[in-house]
C-alpha cells in the first residue's frame, strides 16, 4: 500500500477541516457542562480524524487536549446519541448519567418499525399530561419507557389478546387502532405497575450487611481460635482446572479440618463461604 492509497496521505487538513476541526474543539472548550454539545464534536472529531495533524491516535489526543481517556469519551458521545435519539419523544435528559438511563429502552426503539416509534410516543405523551409526579425526563422513568419499548415490541399483530370491550381472545390485529392503543396501554399500565410496587418492595427491605472479608478473616481468628487452632486461607492447584482458594479452621494438633468453606477461584468467595459454614 502507497501513500496515495491511504485515506489521509500527509496527515494535513484541509482548509475547510481545520475550520471546521476550530470550531469542534471551541464547542468542546465551552461546553463541557453541556454533553449533548460535547459528545457530538467529539464524534465527529474522531470520525473524520480532524486530530490527524498533531496526534497519531484519537485517544492519544483525548489525553494530550482534553486530560480524560478513551472510555470516557466514548461514554460522553454514546450519551449524546442517546439524547438525541429521545428528542422525537421529547425527553430531554439533563446530563450524561440520566441519558444513559434510557440507553436500554432507546435500543430497543431504534429497532422498532415507524408505526411502532409513533405508538410509544403517543404513550409518552400521554403520561406526560397525566400530572404524573415524575415527568418523563427523570431518571424514575427511564424504566418505564422501557416498558412501553418492551410491550410494543412484544404485542405484534399475530398476538393473542383480550378484546378491551368484550374480553374474549382475540388476535391484536383484528382491533381498531384505537382499541389496539387501549390492549396496548393497558399492558403498559400493569406492568409499570408491578416493577413500582417491586421497587417499593425493595426499598422496604432492610439494606443487607456488608462484610469485608479481609477484615472478617483477622476478626475471627482474634475473637474464636484457641492456641489449638489455626485459621488457613491455601491456595491448591486444580485438577485440570485454574488454581482454587480454600479457607478452613484447623486443629494445631491432630490436623483435622474444624470447619471449610468452598473451594473458589475467587479469595472473597472462598472465605465468606467459610464464614457462612462456621456461623450456621
Amino acid at each position: 500500500m502507497t501513500d496515495l492509497d491511504l485515506p489521509f496521505p500527509d496527515n494535513s487538513l484541509a482548509p475547510h477541516e481545520e475550520q471546521r476541526f476550530q470550531a469542534l474543539e471551541q464547542t468542546v472548550e465551552g461546553g463541557l457542562r453541556d454533553f449533548q454539545r460535547t459528545g457530538q464534536a467529539l464524534a465527529e472529531i474522531r470520525d473524520n480524524h480532524l486530530f490527524r495533524e498533531t496526534h497519531a491516535d484519537f485517544e492519544t489526543y483525548l489525553r494530550d487536549r482534553w486530560g480524560f481517556n478513551l472510555r470516557q469519551a466514548d461514554r460522553i458521545i454514546d450519551a449524546a446519541v442517546v439524547a438525541r435519539q429521545l428528542e422525537p419523544l421529547g425527553i430531554e435528559p439533563r446530563h450524561e448519567r440520566q441519558a444513559s438511563t434510557f440507553k436500554p429502552a432507546v435500543k430497543i426503539i431504534g429497532a422498532l418499525e415507524p408505526e411502532q416509534q409513533r405508538l410509544i410516543s403517543r404513550l409518552v405523551e400521554e403520561r406526560r399530561g397525566a400530572g404524573s409526579d415524575v415527568p418523563p425526563w427523570e431518571d424514575a422513568a427511564a424504566p418505564e419507557l422501557k416498558i412501553m419499548a418492551n410491550v410494543v415490541q412484544k404485542l405484534t399483530p399475530e398476538k393473542t389478546v383480550y378484546h378491551p370491550e368484550s374480553g374474549d381472545e382475540v388476535e391484536l390485529g383484528t382491533l381498531s387502532p384505537a382499541q389496539r392503543y387501549e390492549v396496548v396501554r393497558e399492558h403498559v399500565v400493569q406492568k409499570a405497575q408491578a416493577y413500582h410496587e417491586k421497587q417499593a418492595a425493595r426499598a422496604q427491605q432492610p439494606p443487607r450487611e456488608r462484610v469485608n472479608w479481609a477484615d472478617w478473616f483477622i476478626a475471627y481468628a482474634a475473637e474464636h481460635l484457641d492456641h489449638e487452632q489455626q485459621l488457613e486461607l491455601v491456595i491448591e492447584q486444580g485438577e485440570g482446572g485454574p488454581p482454587r482458594a480454600v479457607a478452613r479452621v484447623m486443629s494445631k494438633v491432630t490436623g483435622e479440618v474444624l470447619a471449610q468453606g468452598e473451594p473458589s477461584d475467587d479469595l472473597k468467595r472462598a472465605v465468606m463461604t467459610l464464614r457462612g459454614a462456621v456461623s450456621g
